[in-house]
């Protein structure tokens, strides 16, 4: 790209000069598409600036249709007073090319190309406008604005909530901000930003698991992309799966819950410390669902287990609970930890310890079992403010009583279906229990399901 700096007056007076006498050597029939409307001077005018196309397009329904964020997009051109953005004549255009290059370089991030706009946003149409201005039409320069825009804002969604999150579809995230994420206004800030590109992505989770997948496929589908030594694409769809599972997660927080089905495990995550017990999930027959919500209240009770459908009498309507270890395994006390959305799933804990000894532990109705309940209440106890209750706990378990802890500070709780992680730099899969993988794959990457022979 070569840029030309006129500083001669005279040149540029000369230049001036020759575009108004094009203009008024025009065919006459030309120069009326510019005088429609209105009066100046004695002349009927019509605006036709980029501004101008920008308005009448946004309000188009055709265009709309092919806008994953439509209602975000027009947001984002109203706050500027439709001015453009990407399309403007300047001395830098780092911005613009940036954009480009980051919506080039999804698959870096676990998510598809065909998903932002390819046919729309040519580099050769890009070129023209930014250096031929005059080669291409106002309106066309408006329509690669707003699908350029489209795109940024779908890239910043995806990054952050998933493409098929769903708790949090497109059409919700285009109505409104949620949890405080606003992707328009994200990107007007991140256009004041020298390094552009590092605010853009700067959305993408904060957890741990999720950025060490990202790196890893910044490996593959950056630095080692035409290796010898290529990954298996089957193991690149692997981890964008798992990826975009964790955007649904929500897990950017310094404490919290994460209970993973494949791995059978339940991990407490506080600033400096993980604790991770062993639990006992949904069989495929009847499989535990995926939750996002917060540990509000704690409780104690009482009861009996039915020892042939495996499920608990129901003694006070709480959903999260652990069974305290003493006493025989179909009787005893419960310890119940209350989700705010009241999800309908159980946390059991047991004091057969022989479930716990076996590799594959999907086996439950549904409800997932804990090892060390109370060890884990405790814990959260400590964590939550309510330490001076573990006593007071401990008291209402040996006497079976149902007693009821309001938690100071809510944790949250995460059930998620991670299927892979990286360790020592090399993919290690879990066995995808309730077979799920396929049809995430399927729907991210805009497969056909495969079909069943019968």
């Amino acid at each position: 790209m070569k840029t030309v700096e006129i500083s001669d007056v005279t040149l540029k007076n000369t230049v001036i000069g020759l575009f108004v006498l094009c203009i008024f050597l025009l065919p006459v029939k030309a120069r009326s598409e510019h005088y429609t409307s209105g009066k100046a001077n004695g002349y009927n005018t019509v605006d036709t600036s980029v501004t101008a196309q920008i308005v009448g397009q946004l309000n188009d329904n055709a265009l709309n249709n092919g806008l994953y964020f439509p209602v975000s997009t027009k947001r984002f051109y109203e706050k500027r007073d439709f001015a453009p953005v990407w399309t403007v004549e300047q001395k830098d255009q780092n911005k613009t090319w940036a954009a480009m290059l980051l919506i080039d370089c999804v698959l870096q991030f676990g998510l598809r190309h065909e998903d932002y706009h390819p046919k729309e946003l040519q580099y050769a149409t890009l070129h023209t406008i930014l250096e031929q201005a005059g080669k291409v039409s106002n309106k066309q320069k408006a329509r690669f604005e707003i699908f350029l825009t489209d795109a940024m804002l779908a890239f910043m969604n995806n990054l952050h909530f998933g493409k098929l999150n769903p708790y949090y579809p497109a059409e919700k995230i285009d109505r409104a901000a949620i949890n405080g994420f606003n992707s328009e206004e994200l990107l007007t800030n991140a256009l004041k930003q020298p390094a552009f590109m590092d605010a853009v992505v700067k959305v993408q989770p904060v957890n741990k698991d999720y950025a060490i997948f990202q790196h890893q496929l910044h490996l593959i589908k950056g630095l080692y992309e035409g290796d010898c030594y290529e990954t298996p694409e089957a193991d690149v769809r692997k981890i964008a799966v798992n990826m975009e599972r964790l955007r649904w997660a929500d897990m950017n927080h310094s404490t919290y819950i994460q209970i993973n089905i494949p791995t059978y495990t339940l991990k407490f995550v506080l600033p400096d410390t993980t604790y991770i017990f062993k639990i006992v999930v949904g069989a495929p027959a009847t499989p535990t669902p995926l939750m996002v919500s917060t540990l509000t209240d704690f409780a104690t009770g009482t009861g009996t287990v039915n020892p042939k459908t495996n499920q608990r009498d129901k003694l006070i309507p709480y959903n999260l609970f652990f069974k305290q270890k003493t006493g025989n395994q179909k009787n005893g006390s419960y310890i119940y930890f209350m989700p705010g959305n009241k999800a309908g799933i159980e946390l059991l804990g047991l004091s057969d310890k022989n479930l716990f000894t076996k590799q594959k532990r999907a086996m439950s109705n549904g409800a997932i079992r804990i090892e060390r309940g109370e060890e884990l209440a405790k814990l959260l106890l400590t964590t939550a403010g309510n330490k001076t209750d573990i006593q007071s706990m401990h008291r209402a378990l040996m006497d079976r009583e149902i007693k009821i802890f309001q938690l100071k500070k809510p944790v949250p709780i995460r059930i998620t279906y991670i299927t892979t992680a990286i360790v020592d730099g090399q993919i290690v899969k879990y066995e995808d229990i309730y077979n799920l993988d396929s049809k995430v794959e399927n729907q991210l990457y805009g497969l056909k399901p495969i079909s069943k022979t019968k």
